[in-house]
């Protein structure tokens, strides 16, 4: 067997898969930003996988400078704000899937990691 023919063709095929993750992934990124400048974003998608790069900069000449829609922007302040405020202790499995989280709610606190570890440690591993 020929190793150096092999790492060569595995070294086309990574290349390939690379370059085609690249390709998709330049596409929807067109996608998404048409459609937060108010453009309509599905024909993007099709001219950047027929012409890759170039369509990329095809797309930023058409764009221009249209700026982004002032929904999508309050949209990511709204995300913004939820991710500083709410924190993993706010879920709670056994309320309704629309029902807000008060502050009043007092829920248990999470349990103090290190002192977990040392718990578990204390009652060692089960043998079977």
């Amino acid at each position: 067997m020929d190793w150096e023919r092999v790492l060569i063709n595995l070294g086309v095929v990574l290349g390939f898969f690379a370059l085609m993750s690249f390709w998709i992934g330049l596409a929807m990124w067109m996608r998404v930003d048409a459609d937060k400048r108010g453009m309509l974003g599905w024909p993007w998608i099709y001219v950047g996988l027929l012409t890759g790069p170039l369509g990329l900069i095809g797309y930023i000449i058409f764009r221009g400078n249209r700026p982004v829609l002032p929904i999508v922007l309050q949209r990511d302040e709204i995300i913004a704000e939820n991710m500083r405020t709410h924190t993993a202790i706010d879920y709670n499995p056994d309320a309704p899937p629309d029902s807000p989280v008060l502050p009043s709610q007092e829920l248990s606190p999470p349990p103090d990691p290190i002192q977990a570890a040392l718990e578990a440690e204390e009652r060692g591993y089960r043998t079977r």
